[in-house]
């Protein structure tokens, strides 16, 4: 009986034993700047008291009032990045000029992203006048909803403008769709989404003679989007759009694709330096294929 009444006292003491180590201790900042740390007791607090049991002091009751909130982070996030390159050299010069911005809504089940960006270089030969090399606009919005842990609703727009280019100045894409998150993690992000589209485009000196520019045309869209952090220092964005579009007398196809990479040489300041590559080819736009390659200073914030 005596081994009996032991080994039930044993398994007693290990049973209240469980709640203290299981508890969790956790920063409670007071508004005076104080930080005690603490196992909270929901079950004995109420709006006014809030009860925690400290490792050392034990039960203590702190008025609710004291507690500084927590700091909930900004639905809203942006970036904003440029740069300049300027080149003299024996009587030739160039300068080109970037800007990419973008804002990211994101709260609950909702998703909005918008981007935006320009791209101008201007160069001349000794003794000749200015030429515009290039000159290239884009603006774009995203919307997706969470209807799961599986599948988002989306719908899309962009608009992309090529001033240099003989057909198709301007490019007007819509979509609706699906999309579907193959990996979601705290640092990857891999999502792929497939709708129908519609395309419009216009402009250029040889759009009147081309049976395709200043119509819209339906189609299909399949996007791969990829965000990944691979550390504090480097985050990657990869994103690819693929179109097929159903015009009158053949199936003509889109593609984008978009690789950016941000270095972060301070993990809090929120600056980096940006290399981003950029594709765009567009069977129905003259030239067909267009890319650009820059290089930017930016923040984050």
């Amino acid at each position: 009986m005596s081994g009996r009444r032991s080994l039930s006292a044993a398994l007693l003491a290990v049973l209240m034993a469980v709640p203290s180590v299981m508890a969790e201790t956790v920063p409670i900042q007071l508004k005076n700047g104080d930080t005690i740390h603490a196992e909270r007791v929901p079950e004995e607090s109420d709006d006014s008291i809030t009860v925690v049991i400290h490792p050392q002091l034990g039960r203590l009751e702190i008025s609710s009032d004291s507690i500084k909130e927590e700091e909930k982070p900004s639905a809203w996030s942006s970036t904003l990045s440029a740069g300049v390159i300027g080149v003299g050299e024996d009587g030739d010069e160039s300068l080109t000029l970037s800007m990419n911005a973008s804002s990211t809504y994101l709260k609950d089940a909702d998703k909005l992203v918008m981007k935006g960006g320009v791209n101008y270089k201007t160069s001349r030969d000794e003794g000749e006048p200015f030429s515009v090399d290039t000159e290239k606009g884009s603006a774009s919005l995203r919307y997706d909803r969470k209807l799961n842990d599986t599948v988002n609703f989306f719908t899309s727009g962009s608009y992309d403008y090529n001033g240099l280019n003989d057909v198709s100045i301007n490019t007007v894409k819509g979509a609706v769709g699906a999309g579907f998150p193959l990996i979601r993690n705290e640092t990857t992000e891999l999502v792929v989404s497939v709708g129908p589209t519609l395309q419009w485009s216009e402009g250029g000196r040889g759009c009147n003679d081309d049976e395709f520019c200043g119509n819209t045309y339906p189609g299909g869209t399949f996007t791969t989007q990829l965000n990944w952090v691979a550390n504090p220092s480097f985050k990657f964005n990869l994103e690819n759009n693929l179109s097929v579009l159903a015009t009158e007398s053949e199936a003509k196809p889109t593609n984008s694709f978009t690789a950016l990479i941000k270095y972060f040489p301070s993990f809090n300041s929120g600056l980096f330096t940006s290399l981003k590559f950029e594709s765009i080819y567009n069977s129905i736009a003259d030239p067909e294929v267009s890319n650009t390659v820059t290089g930017q200073l930016g923040l984050e914030f």
